[in-house]
């Protein structure tokens, strides 16, 4: 055989087309990985209640996971989350420590196309798959968003202490990468929603009987009822609510619940005025006390109380004016 005629048999010419060209479909493929899982916490400071029930807030988080999508051979990738909570009724809303409130959650990938659905709000898992995609490695970030629901129409006392813990679980079936690999992201709670306080109807204007000079006497003068004071639409999950009769003026005798008044031209001195309790006691001023009867959001009355004029030693008084004020603060525990 001559030389030619075996360079002819031997010399099968082998052509290379780029994937892509001449109308030939490419197929790529990627597996997921992190670098790795750390715990975000949850944060309602910037949430408010809903109003009714039912309603939502907007969707929030406070950090994010760095993933890496890799070259590889597998196509069945796919990130889901494991939940520990109570999913309830309508099997979107998980329970948190307080009854009024449910959490709902959300999973979304930021900088790599190709997941599906790109935002899935279904529970259990949240499932999103990673298809085929463009064989190049992409960095991403894998956010849970979470927000809050109204679930009652009083929402109990007690702040949020308790919500599900999630845990990430990246899943690479096809041999490429991490079969399983799984972290806890989301744990705790470590701020409340904003506090909506509570509409105060009180009076502007208490007034007195006049005191004359002849009935001077020491100690509480012309006992006089205060409108009722109340607190309307107060917030639900806080511990409590508390408040203080703060003399504007000054205390004379906070323990006794007595006031300092106005001096100068025109004013009466040495003439205090005395807050009361509804049996008579004197009510501490510039003190934090308890709204014994608080549950939740709602309606709310403080106890009746009296003032009244008060003076040490009758011999003392000049005429004139008496004046006081007194400022109620509301504090939310």
């Amino acid at each position: 055989m001559s030389l030619n005629k075996m360079l002819k048999k031997w010399l099968t010419p082998v052509i290379f087309i780029p994937c892509g060209l001449s109308g030939i479909n490419c197929a790529y493929a990627n597996y997921i990985e992190v670098q790795s899982f750390h715990v975000m916490h949850h944060g309602f400071s910037t949430l408010s209640i809903p109003n009714v029930v039912g309603g939502t807030t907007d969707w929030y988080d406070n950090d994010s996971i760095y993933t890496e999508t890799i070259p590889g051979e597998g196509k069945n990738s796919y990130i889901d989350l494991s939940v520990n909570g109570q999913l309830l009724a309508d099997n979107v809303t998980w329970a948190t420590s307080n009854p009024g409130i449910g959490i709902q959650y959300q999973v979304h990938v930021s900088s790599v196309p190709g997941y599906s659905p790109q935002d899935n709000p279904t529970a259990p898992n949240y499932r999103i798959n990673l298809p085929i995609v463009d064989g190049s490695a992409r960095d991403g970030y894998y956010h849970v968003w979470y927000r809050l629901v109204r679930l009652s129409e009083k929402i109990p006392a007690g702040t949020i202490i308790s919500v599900p813990d999630v845990t990430m679980n990246v899943h690479n079936p096809d041999g490429d990468g991490v079969a399983l690999d799984s972290g806890l992201i989301l744990s705790g709670v470590v701020s409340q929603p904003i506090i909506t306080a509570c509409t105060i109807n009180a009076p502007k204007e208490i007034k007195l009987s006049p005191l004359y000079g002849a009935s001077l006497a020491s100690g509480a003068s012309n006992i006089t009822d205060v409108p009722k004071v109340e607190l309307k639409n107060c917030p639900g999950a806080i511990n409590g609510i508390t408040y203080n009769l703060f003399a504007v003026y000054g205390a004379h005798n906070a323990n006794n619940g007595v006031l300092n008044t106005v001096t100068g031209d025109g004013y009466a001195s040495n003439v205090y005025i005395q807050v009361k309790n509804a049996d008579g006691s004197a009510h501490k001023i510039n003190s934090e006390i308890n709204l014994g009867l608080y549950d939740g959001s709602g309606d709310y009355t403080l106890p009746d109380f009296k003032v009244a004029y008060y003076i040490d030693d009758a011999a003392t008084v000049t005429a004139g004016n008496v004046k006081s004020a007194i400022e109620l603060k509301v504090t939310y525990n």
